[in-house]
């Protein structure tokens, strides 16, 4: 009996031992036993603390044919544009026209972006040009496209001819209740009907076209255009059969002033395709807000990494962005500082898509694009790869805008200058008893 209880009280004494063990670790003194650590931190990192940082912007990507719309401006303090249409599909019924009768050339307005001057109504007018010309057509050039510049003949602002082929007033419409733009424009064109549609019927003859141009003041955007005419055939010339024509090419053309890159400006947006650039490098080890003591980035959890730039004044007319747009940030295969507006684009940043919206913008908002994805995948490499980060932000093909937004950049006044904002969770960090 007594060496049973002996052996009892032995393993009873072995596991209050053991229970004294687990709870101390269990409950541990937080300064004495090991436990993880792992702050969630903030930082704020300017040029100065990202070595080699430089960006740049490039425009002349896009070509405003693919638009979607033709943008008229006149009389503005800076910029002049004039739209470019033409009919290549003039169909006559398979039957010989005596005569083309009553035509006219009916465009569609889009009141949201047209703007009138103070007196409420602006003139427009078609003249012929005398060039041909495609839908690459710039200011400078008729056509501008890979290894063809073929300048205009009557120099910057196309080879309008010297006659007006037709106008129309656009005007609001003023009742006791609305006031509101009408929705087309209407361009008879009278005694220029027959010899037009004869031309444009004609697939062998040069087509030209007609410029859209504001007479006096003001801004109009233009959607859908169509040719309206009769034909008097050969066989019946007692009848008037009605057709109609889209157009086949359409697109407008602006005067760049106004439009140049300047150091110190970030451009994104605009038919140009203004495209910014930037590359930096950034630290192992950063400060956070709050603390002068420098903490890990490199093998730290990315949290959310942002590149933020900061909006400039806003631009004058007719330049400035008005309705927002998708912009998209990819990576860069090579330096953009050796290849220029021609570097080699990688894929997409992930989840880098943004909208820019310029109401926004205007009221000092900051445009933040998500490169968390692309810091993490930094963190988590080697220290001997990757040193060096490489991306554009451009719009997205589908938003081309005739405007476009400024932010600042490196060279530029300090109160605009980029910033990037990353949190981060440092590596777990285990301390020793």
């Amino acid at each position: 009996m007594r060496a049973g209880s002996s052996r009892v009280a032995l393993v009873l004494a072995v596991l209050a031992l053991g229970a004294c063990d687990r709870d101390e670790i269990v409950d541990p003194d937080p300064d004495v036993a090991p436990g993880p650590t792992s702050s969630t931190l903030e930082t704020l990192l300017d040029m100065g603390m990202l070595s080699e940082w430089t960006d740049t912007a490039f425009g002349g990507f896009a070509r405003a044919g693919f638009t979607g719309y033709v943008q008229v401006v006149g009389g503005a303090a800076i910029g002049t544009s004039r739209g470019l249409i033409r009919f290549a599909e003039v169909d006559t019924g398979g039957s010989e026209v005596q005569a083309f009768d009553s035509a006219r050339v009916v465009m569609s307005v889009d009141s949201a972006f047209t703007f009138l001057p103070a007196t409420g109504m602006t003139i427009l007018q078609l003249v012929e040009l005398q060039q041909e010309w495609d839908v690459s057509a710039t200011w400078e050039f008729a056509v501008d496209t890979l290894g063809v510049a073929t300048p205009w003949s009557g120099g910057p602002g196309g080879s309008l001819g010297p006659t007006i082929v037709s106008e129309d007033t656009l005007a609001l419409i003023v009742t006791d209740t609305t006031t509101e733009l009408p929705d087309s424009l209407v361009f008879w064109l009278g005694e220029a009907a027959d010899s037009l549609l004869r031309l444009w019927a004609d697939s062998l003859a040069v087509n030209t076209g007609l410029a859209v141009v504001v007479a006096d003041s003001g801004q109009v955007r233009l959607g859908g255009t169509r040719v309206l005419f009769n034909t008097i055939p050969v066989s019946n010339p007692d009848t008037a059969v009605a057709r109609s024509a889209s157009s086949t090419a359409r697109t407008f053309i602006f005067d760049p002033t106004g439009t140049e890159n300047i150091e110190g400006i970030l451009r994104i947006g605009g038919v140009e395709a203004w495209r910014s650039y930037v590359q930096f490098v950034v630290p192992d080890s950063v400060p956070v807000l709050g603390s002068s003591e420098l903490y890990p980035l490199r093998g730290s959890t990315i949290n959310t990494a942002q590149l933020l730039l900061i909006s400039r004044e806003q631009l004058p007319a007719p330049f400035p962005a008005e309705e927002p747009f998708q912009t998209v940030s990819y990576e860069l295969v090579d330096d953009f500082l050796v290849f220029g507006p021609r570097t080699p684009v990688g894929k997409a940043v992930a989840g880098s898509s943004v909208v820019l919206y310029p109401d926004s913008l205007a009221a000092g908002d900051t445009l933040r694009f998500d490169i968390t994805r692309l810091l993490g995948t930094w963190s988590r490499a080697s220290p001997d790869s990757l040193p060096r980060l490489r991306f554009l932000i451009r719009p997205s093909s589908a938003a081309a805008t005739f405007g476009f937004w400024e932010f600042g950049a490196v060279d530029g006044d300090p109160a605009f200058a980029p910033v990037l904002r990353v949190v981060f969770t440092p590596p777990v960090e285990f301390g020793l008893p």
